[in-house]
């Protein structure tokens, strides 16, 4: 932007921007762990004037619901802004996506069939409505990340907090650890990795992420950075945060990754009729068959210094094989979760049981009894949100998924620029991750703020809607 330009942008189109929802959004993801980190040193000083801090994450979801609050009014400003910047507003799918969004949510919260079950839910990793607010503002703001300098920068704080989470995980396999595991009893061993989180699964969620994160960032390093110094470094990063991922035990997390090396092994495959270049290709090539290199070599250090705690995992996956899904033994209590889950959604398929109101599902089958099994968390994402939010607000996240998926690979295979196309290939790494473990993992608010700004960012802006006729 010229500095003409500049001085014809009205104040609030400079205050909602694009460079002001990066930096908003990076300083969210950073702070989460960041924050994590100082109330667990707090805790560990046993002084009195922290018995406030009950247990571990305890701020967390504070810090995403009051982003949900500043989020959601920035995206009224930028609203405002391109309505009335002079220019014609344009409307584009990603908006509709947004508040179609935001519209199955609020109807889910108001239909609930217990209302307000959220208000206490903090310990239990449940998402209040201002938690949702804060992962459509994420989408909102992905959506008009386009500048590849932003989006580099966004990447850069994925690395960073892959290197926190690493250290923080990696002590923990040494048994150091700043302060309790809250869901200690969920360990599948003792020596297992969560993080700067409190349960092992969701930590292998993260981890996920920034392992898809780090490694497309060595992928394409070659066009991203100059210094190969910096380049390798981040290997060690991604090798490091993969290596906590597999101590985490947590089976969803293998189903991300080997998800993400198949799309990378199809796409390659597929570029080399695009009008990528030649010398390109074969160093994304070479790079992400030293990525794969570098995975074998970690699972072989996994196994020498632990073979148990890998071979009983696979053991469990051999056994979720033959076992039938609706069984309750299927994929460690699974299939009970799933069927109890899916009971309820003919008796409240329009709007669902209630916005993150799955321990109702639980409740209203036939014989339970006050002190039966309930669990407030779906184990899939996608049942999760068929169960509490109803048909229409799962078809509506599905068609995004869809659109986002098919838009991002036309775009990396039709763009020219080759630090545009790398960036989205990476960040489309990520999405691909996230939604093949969002099929056996849960959506807290402490990991989906890394999912959603990457959800807008592949949703791609290509054509505005026209209601003209033609």
């Amino acid at each position: 932007m010229t500095n003409e330009d500049r001085a014809k942008t009205p104040v609030l189109a400079k205050i909602a921007s694009d460079k002001v929802f990066c930096w908003m959004s990076m300083a969210l993801l950073v702070f989460l762990p960041v924050a994590e980190i100082i109330v667990e040193v707090l805790m560990s000083t046993r002084n009195k004037a922290f018995r406030f801090i009950r247990y571990p994450s305890f701020f967390q979801p504070n810090i995403v619901a009051v982003f949900g609050i500043a989020g959601t009014l920035m995206v009224i400003l930028s609203m405002i802004a391109r309505a009335t910047g002079g220019r014609k507003f344009k409307l584009y799918l990603a908006d509709v996506f947004y508040f179609t969004l935001l519209f199955f949510m609020l109807i889910s919260m108001i239909f609930s069939v217990n209302f307000g079950v959220f208000a206490n839910g903090l310990k239990h990793y449940m998402e209040h409505p201002l938690h949702f607010l804060c992962y459509y503002s994420l989408f909102y703001f992905g959506s008009m990340i386009e500048d590849s300098s932003l989006r580099k920068k966004l990447l850069i704080s994925y690395l960073i907090i892959a290197v926190i989470e690493g250290i923080v995980a990696f002590l923990q396999t040494r048994d150091i650890e700043i302060a309790y595991c809250l869901f200690v009893n969920d360990k599948p061993a003792y020596f297992a990795a969560y993080g700067t989180l409190q349960n092992t699964n969701f930590y292998g969620t993260l981890s996920c992420v920034l392992t898809a994160a780090t490694s497309g960032l060595f992928i394409f390093s070659s066009r991203l950075f100059k210094s190969k110094v910096f380049k390798w470094s981040i290997y060690v990063a991604a090798m490091l945060i993969f290596y906590t991922m597999l101590s985490s035990g947590a089976r969803l997390a293998w189903v991300g990754i080997t998800a993400m090396i198949c799309m990378y092994i199809v796409s390659l495959i597929v570029m080399r009729k695009s009008n990528i270049g030649k010398d390109y290709l074969k160093s994304i090539t070479r790079d992400f068959i030293i990525v794969l290199a570098g995975y074998v070599v970690v699972i072989i250090i996994n196994l020498l210094a632990d073979a148990s705690f890998i071979t009983n995992r696979v053991e469990q996956t051999i056994q979720d094989t033959t076992t039938a899904i609706g069984d309750n033994d299927f994929g460690s209590g699974r299939g009970e979760i799933w069927k109890a889950a899916l009971s309820s959604v003919p008796h409240h398929w329009a709007t669902g049981i209630g916005l993150d109101n799955l321990s109702q599902a639980f409740v209203e089958q036939p014989g339970w009894q006050p002190g039966d099994y309930v669990q407030a968390k779906g184990h899939s994402e996608y049942i999760h949100t068929l169960a509490t939010q109803g048909v229409f607000a799962i078809t509506n996240y599905v068609l995004l998924l869809i659109y986002a998926g098919v838009t991002a690979i036309k775009a990396i295979f039709n763009e020219k620029d080759e630090v545009k196309r790398g960036l989205l290939w990476i960040f489309f790494g990520i999405f691909t991750a996230y939604i093949s473990q969002a099929l056996f993992s849960s959506s807290v608010m402490n990991v989906a703020p890394y999912f959603w700004i990457v959800l807008g960012i592949v949703t791609q802006r290509t054509k505005p809607i026209s209601f003209k006729k033609k």
